[in-house]
């Protein structure tokens, strides 16, 4: 159901296309939680009111270059790892050098890709009507610097020139070369037909009115169905889907190279008639990618300020759902993978005497307040965070840290990171860190981490500071 993960046949009489659903039927298999996706977005839109016009521009900007990198790769035509995505997201230098990366083809790859999803992003803002003048125009753009395409041919495999903006003018059905079987796209007969049976749908006030993940999810999925296009249908279908979560929750559809089997594997149940399956890949995505997002704005602001010791302090709140008993031991290796991200933000501190950070676990500590509609862990292990400043500028303080499971009541994540006054720090999903830990999760402990240490360094120096003072020494 890619665009680029198999060559395509120049004709294939033995495949047979089955049309798209309507979504009518796609709505009847529609059953993700909805209450959990509107916390996550309720979360987005109170971040984006407490952000400056700045911070929200370039974390969305952040965000967009996630799914504009990774979408090429999606289809093999470079490849990309997560330390890739994020750290050429994250700078300008770093994207303006792609090519020192990789090579000149790749970046002008991922700088079309980008543009296409800059004029989705505007074609969203403005609630452009969805036209098959605007999905040409979104596949002219992201397939820009792509001269040809690869094509089975009866007698083998050819490059042919890529006709950009242009439904295709011969079959596009992928063949299987190891399995001999081909997956049957829309003809090129029947093409113009379903291309408008398909804007018909997507402009029902049926359509009109349902959830954004329905709308989404439906329209990529409803668009590989045909394959209007020679090549370039799959990164086309994300940027359309994310037309729809531009609008709300304010994200793009972020699908990372490395969750690429189970993309496809949630397209396959599509193709069986499972939609659920994929409608909740596509809801799992949009959460990831908000809660990645919320922690941008903040770290966002925390890089205008001067005091790097005043950097990133406001924690990640919000409340959790969805617990089993069984969770707790991967409670528990959250709050070591928490530990390790704080000893690695303490190292990177590189502190100056008189201050000093430690990290320590600590058996002892049992919590006075947890977050509402969460219960602490069986053996009440905890971490204790301390920054000392050495005479006579003596200060001292901690902040505590424990684990717990949401109660059965709770929506939102089924795993949380709380300090000793109750408050959220950290939140995960039992798909976070089972079978193993997401790139994603690492990511946001990563930078809640260095938010905390620099939190409580900056909170030390003001403490010795007033000492001093205090003392005569200033």
């Amino acid at each position: 159901m890619t665009d680029a993960a198999e060559p395509t046949r120049a004709s294939s009489s033995e495949a047979v296309y089955t049309p798209f659903p309507s979504f009518a039927t796609w709505m009847r298999s529609f059953s993700m939680d909805e209450r959990l996706f509107a916390t996550f977005a309720t979360r987005l839109s109170t971040a984006k009111d407490g952000a400056d016009p700045e911070s929200l521009r370039e974390a969305i900007e952040t965000a967009t270059k996630w799914a504009a990198i990774d979408t090429g790769a999606i289809e093999g035509l470079y490849e990309v790892d997560r330390g890739f995505t994020f750290s050429v997201a994250a700078t300008a230098a770093a994207w303006d050098n792609i090519h020192l990366a990789k090579n000149e083809q790749t970046e002008r790859a991922i700088k079309d890709a980008l543009e296409a999803y800059d004029f989705v992003l505007d074609a969203a803002t403005r609630r452009t009507p969805i036209s098959e003048m605007l999905i040409k125009t979104i596949h002219e753009i992201i397939c820009r610097s792509q001269d040809e395409h690869s094509v089975v041919t009866a007698v083998g495999l050819q490059k042919q020139e890529m006709p950009k903006g242009e439904y295709k003018k011969h079959a596009n059905s992928p063949f299987n070369i190891a399995t001999e079987t081909v997956h049957a796209y829309a003809s090129v007969l029947d093409t113009p037909p379903e291309m408008a049976r398909l804007i018909a749908e997507l402009s029902s006030d049926e359509f009109a009115s349902a959830h954004p993940v329905a709308q989404a999810s439906y329209a990529h999925y409803a668009f590989v169905c045909i394959h209007p296009f020679a090549d370039g249908n799959g990164r086309v279908s994300r940027a359309l889907a994310s037309i729809y979560l531009y609008r709300q929750p304010g994200v793009p559809l972020v699908i990372f190279a490395d969750q690429k089997n189970l993309y496809i594997d949630a397209l396959e149940a599509a193709d069986v008639g499972q939609f659920g399956q994929f409608q909740q890949f596509i809801a799992d995505a949009t959460i990831d990618t908000i809660q990645s997002v919320v922690e941008q704005f903040r770290s966002s602001k925390a890089n205008s300020e001067q005091d790097v010791q005043a950097r990133l302090r406001d924690a990640l709140v919000g409340p959790g759902g969805l617990p089993h008993d069984e969770v707790d031991s991967l409670a528990r290796r959250l709050l070591a993978e928490f530990a390790a991200a704080l000893e690695d933000a303490c190292t990177a501190a590189n502190l100056q005497a008189p201050l000093e950070v430690t990290v320590q676990s600590n058996v002892h500590y049992d919590p006075t307040a947890l977050p509402e509609g969460y219960r602490p862990l069986g053996n009440r292990s905890s971490l204790i965070l301390t920054v000392t400043s050495a005479e006579p500028a003596g200060a001292r303080l901690e902040h505590y840290f424990a684990a717990s499971v949401a109660r059965p009541t709770t929506t939102g994540a089924d795993l949380a990171i709380h300090d000793g006054s109750g408050m959220l720090v950290a939140e995960a999903f039992v798909r976070d860190l089972a079978p193993r830990l997401s790139s994603s999760l690492a990511y946001r402990l990563e930078l809640t981490a260095a938010r905390l240490v620099g939190e409580l360094v900056s909170r030390t120096a003001s403490a010795a500071a007033d000492t001093l003072r205090q003392n005569g020494y200033l």
